[in-house]
C-alpha cells in the first residue's frame, strides 16, 4: 500500500471517527448523572480512554504492521486473550448498531411525535432498511458521506453558538456544578467514554501513513485532544442555558428546540442528528461485516461467517441483522445498553495491557529501534495507569447498569468462547510471521 497519509490526514480521520452519532445519542444521559459537570466528565472520559489505549501509539512506533490494533495485540497477547477480544468485537459491533438504531428512532419521534408509541417497530424498520441499503450497494451513500459530515459539523457549530448566546447563569444559580457529586461525575465519565472512542483507529492506518512511526502516535494524541475540546464546547453549550431539570436526559435535539429558530432547529434535527446517525448506521454496518469475515478466515469465528451466497451476499449479514434486533425488542435503555458493552470491552483492554508489559524484553531489537525513545520504566508506569483506567471505567459502568447479572453472564460467555476457540480452533496469526520474539519470557 502506498504511503500517502500525512499527519493532518491521520488527525482528521481520528477526529472524524470520534465526533458523530455518539454525541447525539448519549450526551443527555451524561448530563443526567452530573449536570454542568458534563464538561469535566468529558475531559475525564477522554483522559481515561487515552490511558486505556496508550500502548498503541507507543507500540505503533515499535512495530510497522498492517492490521493496526489487532495486529499489535496479536504480537503481545496470548491466543486466549485474542479470542476473548474477537468475541467481544462481535458483541460490541452488535451493541453499537443497536444504540444507533434506537437513537435514530428517538430522533424520528421528535420529528414525527405520532411515532412515539411505536419506537420498537420504527427501530426494526430502520434497521431493516439499513441492511437493504448495504445489500443493494452503498456507493451513493459513500458519495454523499462528506456532504453529510459537513452538515453535521455545521449543525453542531450552530448548537454551540446558540448555547453560548443563550447562556443564563440565573437558570442554574442554585445548582452545584456536580449535581450528583463525585459519584455522578464518575458515572458520567464512564458512560461518556463510549462517545470518546474512535481516535485510536488512526493506529489502523499502519503502512498507509507516510511516516507511521512518527505520525501515528502524533495523530492519536492530536485527534484525542481536538475531539475532547469540541466535546467540551458542546457539553458547556448544552448545560449553561437552562436548568438541570430541562437538560437532564434530554438529547441535543430537545435542547436545540429550546434555543434555535424553527428553521435552524429543523436543519439541526435532520441535517445534524438524523443524517449523522443514519450515515453512521449504514457506514458502520458496511465497515463491520468485512472485519468479521476476515476474523472468520483467521479462525476466530465460525467458517460460516466468512462465506457468501452465490450472488456474493455475506452470510454474516443475516447474523448481524437477527442478533441486532434483540436489544431493540428487549426495550433496553441506551445507557444500560452502552454500559453493557463497555464492561467486557474494559476487561479486554485491561488484559491486553497486562500482556503488553513485557514487550521491551520480548521484542528487544524492535524496541531498541523504536521511533519513540521511551524508558522501559515509564512505559510500564503508563501501562499500569492504563490498567487502572480500565478498572475505573469497568467498575462505574457495572455499578450504573441495571442488568448486572446479564452483564456478568455475557462477559463470562465471551471469555469462554475465546478460550474454547483458542484451544480447539485453527488459529493462524499473520503478524507473528513478521516479527519473532527475541527470547522466551
Amino acid at each position: 500500500m502506498e504511503k500517502k497519509l500525512s499527519l493532518f490526514d491521520l488527525t482528521s480521520i481520528g477526529v472524524g471517527t470520534v465526533i458523530g452519532a455518539g454525541v447525539f445519542s448519549m450526551m443527555g444521559y451524561g448530563i443526567a448523572y452530573t449536570g454542568r459537570g458534563i464538561t469535566i466528565a468529558l475531559f475525564l472520559a477522554m483522559l481515561l480512554v487515552v490511558l486505556q489505549s496508550i500502548r498503541y501509539p507507543i507500540l505503533a512506533s515499535v512495530f510497522e504492521l498492517d492490521g493496526g490494533m489487532y495486529a499489535i495485540d496479536s504480537l503481545t497477547s496470548p491466543t486466549v486473550i485474542l479470542g476473548f477480544s474477537a468475541a467481544n468485537d462481535v458483541f460490541f459491533k452488535l451493541g453499537t448498531q443497536s444504540v444507533t438504531v434506537i437513537s435514530l428512532a428517538m430522533y424520528l419521534e421528535i420529528l414525527f411525535p405520532g411515532l412515539q408509541p411505536y419506537r420498537k417497530l420504527v427501530a426494526v424498520v430502520v434497521l431493516t432498511l439499513t441492511f437493504v441499503c448495504v445489500l443493494v450497494g452503498t456507493k451513493f451513500a459513500a458519495r454523499v458521506q462528506n456532504v453529510m459530515c459537513v452538515m453535521m459539523y455545521l449543525a453542531l457549530a450552530l448548537f454551540v453558538v446558540y448555547g453560548f448566546t443563550h447562556m443564563d447563569p440565573a437558570a442554574y444559580a442554585e445548582e452545584p456544578m456536580l449535581i450528583n457529586g463525585v459519584p455522578g461525575l464518575m458515572m458520567a465519565a464512564a458512560l461518556m467514554s463510549y462517545t470518546c472512542n474512535g481516535f485510536q483507529y488512526v493506529i489502523s492506518m499502519g503502512k498507509a501513513a507516510k511516516n507511521p512511526k512518527r505520525d501515528l502516535p502524533l495523530g492519536f494524541f492530536l485527534a484525542a485532544l481536538i475531539a475532547a475540546g469540541l466535546y467540551a464546547l458542546i457539553g458547556f453549550a448544552a448545560t449553561h442555558a437552562f436548568s438541570y431539570a430541562d437538560t437532564a436526559g434530554a438529547n441535543l435535539g430537545d435542547l436545540a428546540k429550546l434555543m434555535m429558530p424553527h428553521g435552524l432547529y429543523m436543519f439541526f434535527l435532520v441535517g445534524g442528528a438524523i443524517f449523522a446517525l443514519g450515515t453512521s448506521l449504514v457506514g458502520g454496518l458496511s465497515a463491520s461485516y468485512r472485519p468479521l469475515m476476515a476474523s472468520a478466515k483467521d479462525g476466530w469465528l465460525p467458517a460460516f461467517f466468512g462465506k457468501t451466497t452465490k450472488k456474493g451476499t455475506p452470510y454474516v449479514l443475516a447474523f448481524l441483522y437477527v442478533v441486532g434486533i434483540v436489544p431493540v425488542l428487549l426495550g433496553l435503555d441506551l445507557d444500560d445498553l452502552v454500559t453493557m458493552q463497555l464492561v467486557p470491552l474494559g476487561i479486554v483492554i485491561a488484559l491486553t495491557n497486562v500482556c503488553a508489559l513485557n514487550t521491551p524484553e520480548r521484542f528487544a531489537k524492535e524496541w531498541k529501534e523504536s521511533g519513540i525513545k521511551l524508558p522501559v520504566t515509564i512505559y510500564r508506569v503508563l501501562l499500569i495507569l492504563a490498567i487502572a483506567a480500565s478498572a475505573i471505567l469497568v467498575t462505574y459502568c457495572f455499578i450504573s447498569n441495571d442488568f448486572k447479572v446479564a452483564v456478568t453472564i455475557i462477559t463470562i460467555c465471551l471469555f469462554l468462547y475465546g478460550f474454547l476457540r483458542s484451544k480447539f480452533g485453527h488459529i493462524e496469526i499473520a503478524a507473528k510471521k513478521e516479527y519473532i520474539e527475541s527470547k522466551s519470557v
